[in-house]
């Protein structure tokens, strides 16, 4: 298949959500972070704070697995119209 033109937004689109896309695991990252954090306070006996944090964990987990499932969409895309970047 002959390569296609892309453009600037499609260029980005494709490096930070397609094939070799940094986002998923930096939202791994982000989560595992905010879930040691909920651990500390909660060992340190800061409940509330704990409590924030395990909800902020769910919401970053969300998050980050929305961004893999559309990663997963923009990778089959790009295999399927042939792109390489």
């Amino acid at each position: 298949m002959a390569q296609q033109e892309l453009s600037d937004w499609d260029r980005r689109l494709y490096t930070y959500f397609g094939k070799k896309s940094p986002i998923v695991p930096l939202g791994c990252v982000i989560t595992a972070g905010i879930l040691c954090s909920g651990f500390y306070h909660f060992k340190a006996g800061n409940k509330r704070t704990s409590n924030i944090m395990m909800r902020a964990r769910v919401v970053s987990q969300g998050v980050t697995v929305s961004l893999m499932m559309f990663s997963i969409f923009m990778t089959k895309r790009q295999r399927e119209l042939g792109i390489e970047l």
